[in-house]
């Protein structure tokens, strides 16, 4: 879907309908503005193609807009300016930033400028990026290297994007969300060797973990490590291995639980593909993560 606009007014509602809810205020006088989603029926993955502007999501919006999503912006064209947490960074084309709709930020261009924006469910980057909130308005390269692998798989679901069905959505979702916490993972020099490990781990068992027997030793197995030592790496990471196992289950099933494709499936049904074969446990074990019953799950989405 393309929304063209030369109205400043009508700008706003697209980035408001588009995003999450902000205000936007331009000088320029032949002002223009485009909004173009690749996925029919999601705000997943969009261009935003525009000029000169100062665009903040303030206090007063994220009290009265309570969406949970973190923008991943890859500068395509032109220069812009993200602030955000006491951070504020200049953004180049081949470069891609972390902005996050729970708190305040502003973006500013002082020029003409194009951006290829993937919008993520800030629970699901998290887990994968624990230690998102010192990322944000942080560049990152998309040039070469992983961030580079991240942008054309981003660039070729923009080009197929109208053949995407609902059952390859949330795939597609996922696979993008790993590319970029991936690709930041190898970029920043903060984060420790044991974290990206520890990352590297998590993303091997994910399928893994659908087998009921699959438990701490067969995760150690994996690891290449001893017992003890996978318990000191799951430590370091705020978590046990039992735990691990038991968060990864519980992601898998809350993601089904958000795929309109499985919205005939039975909570049972999908508990039990993801590993679960208590029911109570599962139950007990899901509200105590999410704070709500999975029979919920699809209701609050």
């Amino acid at each position: 879907m393309i929304q063209d606009t030369n109205t400043l007014s009508v700008w706003r509602e697209q980035l408001w309908s588009t995003y999450v809810r902000l205000e936007s205020k331009s000088e320029a006088r032949d002002f223009y503005g485009r909004v173009v989603e690749f996925i029919p029926g999601t705000h997943s993955l969009s261009l935003v193609d525009s000029t000169s502007q100062l665009t903040e999501r303030t206090r007063h919006h994220v009290r009265t807009d309570h969406q949970e999503v973190v923008l991943v912006a890859f500068q395509l064209a032109g220069q812009g300016f993200v602030a955000q947490d006491g951070r504020e960074s200049r953004t180049i084309p081949g470069q891609f930033v972390f902005y996050e709709s729970e708190r305040p930020y502003s973006l500013s261009f002082e020029g003409p400028f194009k951006q290829l924006v993937l919008r993520v469910n800030r629970g699901k980057l998290l887990s994968r990026l624990p230690g998102l909130g010192n990322l944000t308005a942080r560049t990152f390269e998309a040039r070469t290297g992983s961030g580079a692998v991240a942008l054309d798989f981003l660039r070729s679901v923009a080009t197929r994007g109208a053949s995407i069905c609902d059952a390859q959505l949330a795939l597609m979702e996922r696979v993008a969300s790993d590319l970029v916490a991936g690709s930041v993972l190898s970029l920043i020099t903060d984060v420790s060797p044991r974290r990206v490990v520890f990352e590297r781990l998590r993303d091997r068992i994910v399928e893994k973990v659908r087998d009921p027997s699959f438990g701490p030793l067969e995760l150690a197995t994996i690891a290449g490590m001893s017992s003890r030592s996978l318990r000191r790496l799951c430590a370091e990471n705020g978590t046990s291995p039992g735990q691990l196992i038991l968060q990864t289950r519980l992601q898998g099933v809350k993601e089904d639980l958000s795929t309109g494709t499985n919205a005939k499936r039975a909570v049972g049904d999908i508990a039990l593909s993801w590993g679960f074969n208590d029911m109570s446990h599962f139950n007990h074990s899901f509200k105590a993560a999410y704070a709500i019953p999975p029979s919920r799950m699809r209701t609050s989405n």
